[in-house]
C-alpha cells in the first residue's frame, strides 16, 4: 500500500464548512459582478440629489384626489 495515494476521510467540521465556504464565494462573486456592472452603467437617476430641483412643498393641496375626505 502506497502512503501517498491513501486518503483519509474528511472530518465532520470540514465537511460542514465546505458548502458554507462555497456559498460565501458565490455571494462575493455575485456582489463583485453587480458592483462592476453598476460602476460601468452609472447612477440610475442622476438628477435625484438633495438640493437639486424644486423644493418640496408641505401642506399644499394639489387637487389630485389625495386626501379627498378631509
Amino acid at each position: 500500500m502506497n502512503l501517498l495515494t491513501t486518503s483519509r476521510p474528511a472530518s465532520r467540521a470540514t465537511a460542514q464548512r465546505a458548502p458554507a465556504a462555497g456559498f460565501l464565494v458565490l455571494l462575493l462573486a455575485l456582489f463583485a459582478g453587480a458592483y462592476a456592472t453598476g460602476s460601468q452603467l452609472g447612477p440610475v437617476a442622476p438628477g435625484m440629489h438633495p438640493g437639486a430641483g424644486q423644493p418640496a412643498t408641505v401642506g399644499e393641496e394639489s387637487g389630485h384626489g389625495h386626501g379627498a375626505g378631509r
